[in-house]
C-alpha cells in the first residue's frame, strides 16, 4: 500500500483541519509457553512462544487536530490511570509509534495521545507494546492510509518484538524474536488469575542471565500438536512452560512461592514473559472471588480476566 493520505487537497498554506478522535482498547497478553532457543548476532533471542490476548485493557484516545505538509509532526502525550511511573514524553512507546508512523507514511500533523494505564508496567504483560500497536492502528485510520494488518505488524516490529502481536491478537504462535506469527485456535473455556507483586524486572537483564545450554536440545513447538491441545484448554497436559522461570524464580523466592501457591489450585500457573506478573489458568466456571480476594488483601495487583479473541480495538466503531 502507498503512504498517501485520503487526499492532498483541502490544504491551505500546508495545513488542513481534521479534528477527528478515536478511542481504542489495548489488551494485555500472557505467554502460555515461552522457550528461548538461542541468542542471535543482533543481540535478540530466538524464541518460540504461545501468546494469548486477555481482557485487561489500557484505553487510548488519539486525536488528529490537523494535517500538515512539509513539516515535522507535533505529538503530545498525557498519561493517567492507576499505574504510576509511565513516562509522558518522547520516551513513551506510544509517542515513538506516532512518530514512526508519520515518518514511514510521509504524513504529518498535530497529534494528541491520552493514555489511561490499567496494565501494570514491567510485568511481562505487554502493556507498552499494546499501547504502541493501538497508536499505529489509530494513525492508520485517522490519516486514511489504509494499511493492512501485515503492514502495521511490520512497522510495529521496529518498535518492539511484542508490538506486531497486538495488531491481530487472539491466540498466536510467535517465532523468530516473536514477530513471526501464526494464528492458533482461540482459547475459550478458561479464565486467568493475574497477580503482580510490587517488583519490577528488566527484560534484557533477565534474558542476559539465561543459560542457553539448558535449551539447546529443546524440541521446537509443533502446530500439529498444539492445535488439538488448545481445543481442550485448559488441561494439566498442556506442554507449555516458561524458560525464563529458570532465571527469575531462583533469585526471587517470593515470586517463586507465588507461582507454587497458584499451582496448588490452578490447572496450570507460570510467569508471564520475563515477569514479574504471574498467572493461573482456571476453568471458566470456577468462582475465584475468594482466591483473588486473598491475594488482593495481601496488597498485590490482582485481576481475573477472560481470553480476548482479538487485538487492539477501535471503540468508536
Amino acid at each position: 500500500m502507498n503512504g498517501k493520505s485520503r487526499a492532498d487537497d483541502g490544504f491551505v498554506g500546508g495545513r488542513k483541519p481534521v479534528g477527528e478522535r478515536l478511542r481504542l482498547r489495548a489488551p494485555a497478553k500472557l505467554n502460555l509457553h515461552l522457550e528461548v532457543l538461542r541468542k542471535r548476532h543482533d543481540g535478540y533471542h530466538e524464541i518460540e512462544t504461545v501468546l494469548q490476548a486477555v481482557q485487561l485493557f489500557d484505553t487510548l484516545e488519539v486525536t488528529l487536530d490537523e494535517q500538515w505538509l512539509g513539516r515535522a509532526p507535533e505529538i503530545a502525550i498525557e498519561v493517567g490511570g492507576p499505574v504510576r511511573g509511565v513516562p509522558a514524553d518522547e520516551t513513551n512507546l506510544c509517542w515513538r509509534a506516532a512518530r514512526l508512523f508519520c515518518e514511514k507514511q510521509h504524513v504529518s500533523g498535530r497529534l494528541r495521545l491520552a493514555l489511561q494505564k490499567e496494565i501494570p508496567a514491567a510485568a511481562g504483560l505487554g502493556g507498552g507494546s499494546s499501547d504502541a500497536a493501538a497508536v499505529l492502528v489509530a494513525c492508520n485510520r485517522l490519516f486514511g492510509t489504509r494499511l493492512d494488518p501485515v503492514d502495521l505488524e511490520k512497522m510495529g516490529a521496529e518498535l518492539g518484538a511484542d508490538v506486531p502481536f497486538f495488531v491481530r491478537g487472539g491466540t498466536m504462535l510467535g517465532r523468530g524474536i516473536g514477530t513471526i506469527l501464526t494464528p492458533l485456535p482461540t482459547v475459550h473455556n478458561c479464565q486467568f488469575l493475574i497477580i503482580k507483586p510490587a517488583l519490577n524486572l528488566n527484560t534484557s537483564e533477565v534474558y542476559g542471565r539465561l543459560n542457553l545450554g539448558l535449551t539447546v536440545q529443546s524440541p521446537k513447538a509443533s502446530i500439529a500438536v498444539i492445535k488439538p491441545i488448545l481445543a481442550r484448554f485448559p488441561q494439566k497436559t498442556w506442554p507449555g512452560f516458561n524458560r525464563l522461570e529458570d532465571v527469575v524464580l531462583p533469585g526471587q523466592p517470593g515470586l517463586q512461592r507465588l507461582v507454587l501457591d497458584l499451582r496448588e489450585t490452578a490447572v496450570l500457573a507460570m510467569l508471564s514473559g520475563s515477569g514479574s506478573a504471574v498467572f493461573g489458568v482456571f476453568p471458566a466456571d470456577r468462582d475465584l472471588a475468594q482466591i483473588a480476594g486473598g491475594y488482593s488483601e495481601a496488597g498485590l495487583f490482582v485481576r481475573v480476566v477472560g481470553p480476548h479473541p482479538g487485538g487492539v480495538e477501535i471503540m468508536d466503531d
